[in-house]
């Protein structure tokens, strides 16, 4: 760990002490004392022929190798490799989506497939995505995509850190639902599992509006829903959403056992609040990047957690920059549900909960050995992407030191914690 004393000036930890305007710019600091010496493993990706990857749609096929640190072999094969993201494709380090021939044990996480290779470009501390997973686990989300940070080697060429993470998909370790088959038609089966996800861009093949918010929403799971066979399935899922929107806008909206609450995973929705407040999602207001499930003979359920790159002030629209102000709660869902003070006094309460069980405390230490696990590799990552000192679409601050991004980002979210303290007072 770095200098306590050093980092009592650089990052203000105490939560409530206030602090300097965060967006002020933030000036040079002193190198800190480093005594993380490790490394991270190394994923080295070949396609056949150095076939550049050059398509989210279309695969190419290669092989991969990953050592550990000390450059040991751990495991071998082959792979489909192809482009992914929206914003994020068009940037110089590309992020990518991994389909294993076989289903292996990555560095500790269970054995799958299917993979994501998460190169976090826009984000300088190369580490809001897994911060913001770290805090779903802390408050006790049942399922939050694991990560491992690697170094990425890509046909000879040392390309950067990358998150390895779980790509979002029905399996018995990752979002743990059944996985609806075109004969689950049985007033029982046919109530799950879904896998959606609140998307403007109408990602998937089958995707609609709500009809009272114009919420658009996709289907991730089952993929082939828009085909023969599904139509009962797509009634019911369609059907539930407007059953719930016609509960949740109805005259008798906050009744316990007849409002929304009969339809919606209360808990969820709290902690999908308050976790995309904390962190002001500006993708966060039901529009983009938002999972839900519902589960079979369950409600529909906020999760898991995903896309948080520009979140944590590194954003510069939309008002997420700023410290101040609502982001989540002007979105139609949560516009009503903060009519209901049962749901505020939720919200309320499960905000003191983790502030005062160590939930965000532990977090806040959590953000501090990151960032001394990341004090040699980002090295590298800088050399091979010298943008340290260039704006990268859309940071709010350019800092010009990797040890100024993390110190920006921690005062932002002083800021913010102490704005939220204000506001959710019980």
């Amino acid at each position: 760990m770095k200098s306590s004393s050093w980092r009592l000036v650089a990052v203000m930890l105490c939560v409530g002490c206030g602090g300097r305007d965060p967006v002020a710019p933030v000036p040079e600091l002193p190198t800190p004392p480093v005594v993380v010496v490790g490394r991270f493993p190394t994923l080295i990706v070949n396609t056949n022929g150095a076939a550049p990857i050059v398509s989210r749609d279309d695969y190419v096929a290669g092989t991969w190798r990953l050592l550990s640190a000390d450059s040991v072999l751990i495991k071998e094969g082959t792979l489909d490799i192809r482009g992914r993201g929206n914003s994020t494709w068009g940037m110089p380090k590309k992020p990518y989506r991994v389909r294993l021939t076989t289903g292996t044990e990555m560095l500790g996480m269970p054995s799958n497939r299917h993979w994501a290779l998460l190169a976090n470009f826009a984000d300088k501390t190369l580490l809001r995505n897994d911060l913001v997973f770290d805090l779903g686990r802390r408050m006790g989300w049942s399922y939050v995509p694991r990560s491992q940070f690697v170094n990425l080697r890509l046909n000879g060429q040392y390309d950067g850190v990358y998150q390895l993470a779980e790509h979002i998909r029905v399996d018995p370790v990752r979002v743990n639902i059944p996985e609806l088959k075109v004969a689950d038609t049985t007033a029982a089966a046919i109530t799950g599992g879904y896998l959606l996800e609140v998307d403007q861009r109408y990602g998937e093949d089958f995707c609609w509006d709500t009809p009272r918010a114009a919420m658009p929403v996709c289907a991730k799971s089952p993929e082939t829903l828009r085909q023969p066979g599904w139509e009962k399935h797509q009634a019911y899922i369609t059907g539930y959403f407007r059953q719930l929107e016609e509960a949740l806008f109805g005259a008798n909206f906050a009744d316990p056992t007849t409002g929304y609450a009969a339809f919606l995973d209360v808990p969820s929705a709290v902690d999908y609040f308050l976790v995309n407040e904390l962190v002001k999602n500006v993708d966060g207001n039901l529009r983009l990047s938002t999972y839900l499930t519902k589960p079979r003979g369950g409600k529909l359920t906020f999760g898991p957690l995903w896309d948080y790159d520009i979140t944590l002030g590194n954003v510069n629209y939309g008002g997420a920059d700023i410290t101040t102000g609502w982001q989540i709660r002007p979105s139609p869902w949560y516009t009503r549900l903060w009519q209901d003070p049962n749901f505020v006094q939720r919200v309320k309460l499960r905000w003191q909960q983790i502030r005062n069980d160590g939930t965000l405390s532990g977090w806040r230490q959590g953000i501090l050995a990151r960032w001394d696990y990341m004090s040699v590799e980002q090295k590298r990552n800088f050399e091979r992407w010298p943008i340290l000192n260039t704006y990268v679409w859309p940071n709010r601050v350019v800092t010009g030191s990797y040890d100024g991004e993390m110190v920006a980002m921690q005062e932002w979210l002083t800021a913010r914690t102490n704005w939220l303290d204000e506001q959710l007072r019980p």
